[in-house]
């Protein structure tokens, strides 16, 4: 299914980092699955945080949840030393905010090193065009793809959006560029390119504007046309023609596409988080979280962002 906020895919993002990242004919496009991502990440407008733990802890959540308490204790103690930055004893919103957000670039460039070695074929450091491309569609695809108009348009599009990341214009892009290449929706250099793929990708006349039903995509069952229509294009509706939609004239332009797609999607998530820890973790409603209250919620902690759901409490070897 299509359609949906497009500033849900940070959360099916942040997941898929994790893994190698997607290229070339595998790379989805900005608007898919949206309303299942989105489904699973809360449960009836909640935060789902056994969701986030099962999502994100993957292969670890084992480990994690069988950490003793004590154990968990220990290395919270030590993690919150870090994110208490003003070192007052407490840890306000806005701290466990910024190192929320830390959290998510950090994953960003971890999430990537797999396809960074899968792609820099002579090891150098960097990734060439040509060793992108031969990766990304394989030499028989690119040999084929010269008569194939859609492989044209995509391997046009992929170097547009390369010589972009390519910053330094050496011709090759650093893991660091690599990422902004792969991710244009989490780096501000890239927002324009992402706004004009974005417009290209759901703009099916191809005037260069995006009406509200190339916004909300094919979701109408072919074979059942007097089905009622889902309560999620209602809201999207909505909020097309009241939040994104800001000359009211149908239609989104540039500006407007740039302002649905580009909010600061990883503060607002990270705030989110934040938010959800404090009011569960925050025993006496000061506004704050002292050690104690954070150890005294340990499973909370240990299954959210703020330890990168486990990931960032220190290592046995590390106490």
């Amino acid at each position: 299914m299509e359609g949906a906020l497009y500033i849900v895919f940070c959360a099916l993002l942040i997941n898929s980092c994790i893994c190698a990242a997607t290229t070339g004919r595998e790379r989805p496009k900005p608007h898919e699955d949206l309303t299942l991502s989105e489904k699973d990440h809360q449960t009836d407008g909640e935060h789902n945080s056994e969701y986030d733990h099962e999502a994100f802890l993957g292969d670890m959540k084992d480990e994690y949840d069988e950490l003793p308490p004590e154990e968990a204790a220990k290395r919270l103690r030590i993690l919150v030393k870090k994110v208490d930055s003003d070192k007052d004893g407490f840890v306000t919103e806005q701290e466990l905010t910024k190192w929320v957000r830390e959290v998510f670039s950090k994953r960003l460039l971890d999430g990537i090193d797999e396809d960074v070695k899968g792609k820099d074929t002579n090891s150098d450091g960097k990734i060439t065009w040509d060793e992108y491309a031969k990766a990304s569609y394989g030499q028989e695809e690119l040999d084929e793809g010269s008569d194939d108009e859609e492989t044209k348009q995509m391997l046009r599009t992929d170097k547009r959006r390369f010589d972009t990341a390519d910053k330094d214009k050496d011709g090759a892009l650093s893991k660091e560029e690599f990422v902004h290449f792969m991710h244009p929706e989490s780096s501000t250099e890239m927002g324009d390119i992402h706004v004009l793929e974005t417009i290209e990708d759901i703009d099916r006349n191809k005037d260069g504007i995006v009406s509200l039903d190339e916004f909300l995509g094919d979701y109408r069952d072919p074979d059942d046309s007097e089905a009622e229509e889902p309560e999620w294009v209602k809201e999207e509706t909505k909020k097309f023609n009241e939040e994104y939609d800001k000359n009211h004239d149908g239609k989104l332009d540039k500006d407007e596409v740039k302002l649905w797609i580009l909010p600061e999607t990883d503060h607002m998530m990270a705030q989110e988080e934040s938010r959800h820890l404090l009011s569960t973790a925050d025993d006496n409603k000061d506004g704050k979280l002292s050690e104690e209250e954070i150890v005294n919620n340990h499973e909370t902690f240990v299954g959210s962002e703020a330890t990168d759901y486990g990931r960032a409490l220190p290592k046995h070897e590390e106490l």
